[in-house]
């Protein structure tokens, strides 16, 4: 599909006719494959991803290897964070990692600064993407002062199967830690403990939501 058909489809219930014709006027058609970074920290913002579809991860990372979890991007939605920290001229603070793989429209930064001004679909595209990300970032702090590491790791398991649409889960022991910020070996302790509860079943780089 050509880029203003792909537009028209996953858009036009969201943005009114004179936004879709600037998407297609100055958006780029872009892919990804699993694991490829569309967004990484400390670089400056060039462009503001529209997921058209597919699956990203959005994590904080520190530049040492530290990192956590924050939530996914799926279709028609974007990155309030991202368009935020755009939005002050801030390089950014998150990565953006294709977990499938994934078809965007790239639009340059300075375009999306202007539509706050031009177009009331995107004020309100942008403040119910920043309420549902600020929701589930609040949920996470929570998780992280008030929730045990098992009750942790079943949700974290639960949402994956939930947004990738299986009860197979393929994720690294490690990965899972670094999403937890935990450690690995507590999260294989945890992991073994939900199989010998029956809740899970675990295979190679698998988990599988019994």
């Amino acid at each position: 599909m050509k880029l203003h058909e792909i537009v028209k489809a996953n858009f036009s219930d969201l943005f009114e006719q004179d936004l879709l014709q600037e998407i297609c006027n100055n958006g780029i058609l872009k892919y990804a494959e699993p694991e490829k970074i569309i967004l990484e920290i400390r670089r400056d913002i060039k462009f503001i991803p529209l997921i058209v579809s597919g699956i990203v991860k959005v994590m904080h990372r520190d530049g040492r290897g530290n990192g956590i979890f924050l939530h996914y991007l799926l279709e028609n939605q974007s990155s309030a964070i991202a368009i935020s920290y755009a939005l002050e001229g801030e390089k950014s603070e998150i990565r953006l990692e294709a977990q499938s793989n994934i078809t965007y429209i790239a639009i340059p930064s300075k375009v999306v600064d202007s539509w706050f001004l031009k177009f009331k679909s995107w004020r309100n595209f942008y403040f119910k993407l920043n309420r549902q990300q600020t929701s589930f970032l609040i949920g996470t702090i929570q998780d992280i002062a008030f929730t045990s590491l098992e009750e942790r790791l079943l949700k974290y398991l639960e949402h994956t199967s939930l947004i990738t649409n299986t009860n197979k889960i393929s994720r690294k022991h490690f990965d899972i830690a670094r999403d937890l910020k935990v450690s690995r070996e507590a999260v294989s302790r945890t992991l073994k403990k939900l199989e010998k509860e029956e809740i899970i079943s675990l295979g190679r780089n698998k988990i599988t939501l019994n």
